[in-house]
């Protein structure tokens, strides 16, 4: 492992740091004390690129940091349909590649993955927990699995490493910052535009959410476990969400009323019928947080009901977020749909 900065404290490389949960990550460890060094996917101005995939960059950028956070990826069911073999490459290959990386040197790992490597919640084995059966049924999913497999085989017995399987998230980590891709940004950005909510029948999928911040400070949690508390070489997985589903259709009419009690008019509901397509329908995302809870005291605070009236004013008054062609994050790269 490397040595300990002059000041004493941890210095935690970040991978994937432009992205919408990285950059967060990185703010949160930064106002937790601790010496963060960042780097991007792709070539960028502020940050270094690493690539993943390029094992000798990987090698060098592990080597110089006392404990690794991987938030690289390929996100999105839409992204991984329309380039597979880059999904194979960096949620599977990339993520073995992070954890040889940090199984050989010694760093502890906390690694990113999704619900989609689960499947839907059946009712009759309960909510979804890390020993979940994995049942992926998308090209996101199955190449995160992939992923989540060779962090767990390559590090266990070798390096602390906690990999969490994280829900839908939403929100923005400070403001200005980019907000997320799931349904609840989708739908406070129309509302922010004065649009109405589009809701494809039957409108009844739940899935459950957990706000950037609270990912943030998850992850932080995570360094600080695996740095101080558990040097014991076992590689640790959980669930990251709030355990509280909501379906889409109740997602637009809480949208639709904050935006009544915050401009005094009424916004629209439409339903629609949804597009063809052979993609799986999952009905219900439900997830059990007290594992989590219990090992690290990891309890995502943020309410959904809450944010939507606090957030539909900022934006409101910040004017819309979308521009025509598509979203960018601060830095101005590109997102992609995330639907963890």
């Amino acid at each position: 492992m490397a040595a300990m900065s002059e000041d004493d404290r941890d210095t935690v490389g970040v991978l994937g740091a432009t992205g919408y949960v990285g950059h967060a990550a990185v703010t949160e460890l930064r106002e937790r004390g601790y010496a963060v060094t960042p780097a991007a996917g792709s070539e960028h101005d502020e940050f270094p690129s690493i690539d993943v995939r390029d094992r000798t960059a990987v090698r060098s950028f592990v080597d110089d940091v006392d404990a690794l956070v991987n938030a690289a990826g390929l996100v999105g069911i839409d992204a991984c349909d329309e380039n597979p073999d880059a999904a194979l490459e960096i949620n599977g290959f990339g993520a073995a590649t992070v954890a040889w990386a940090c199984a050989r040197a010694d760093v502890p790992l906390v690694s990113l993955s999704t619900v989609a490597t689960i499947g839907a919640s059946d009712p009759e084995t309960g909510p979804i927990t890390a020993a979940t059966d994995r049942e992926p049924a998308t090209t996101y999913g199955r190449t995160k699995l992939l992923g989540e497999r060779a962090v767990r085989t390559v590090t266990d017995g070798r390096v602390p490493s906690i990999t969490y399987s994280v829900t839908n998230v939403y929100g923005r980590h400070e403001p200005g910052a980019t907000s997320g891709n799931s349904v609840l940004d989708f739908f406070l950005e129309r509302a922010a535009d004065g649009e109405p909510l589009p809701v494809h029948r039957p409108g009844t999928q739940e899935f459950d959410f957990v706000h950037v911040r609270d990912v943030a400070a998850a992850i932080a949690r995570a360094v600080e476990s695996i740095t101080t508390e558990r040097h014991e070489p076992t590689a640790w997985s959980y669930v990251l969400g709030r355990g509280r589903t909501y379906s889409v259709l109740e997602v637009a009419g809480l949208v639709a009323d904050g935006y009544r009690r915050v401009t005094g008019s009424p916004l629209g509901i439409e339903l629609r019928d949804p597009p063809s397509s052979d993609d799986p329908i999952t009905d219900r995302f439900e997830v059990d947080p007290e594992p989590l809870r219990a090992a690290l005291g990891v309890d995502p605070t943020r309410d959904v009901e809450d944010w939507i009236e606090t957030e539909l004013r900022r934006r409101l008054e910040e004017g819309s977020t979308i521009e025509e062609g598509g979203r960018t994050d601060r830095h101005g790269e590109s997102t992609s749909d995330e639907m963890v």
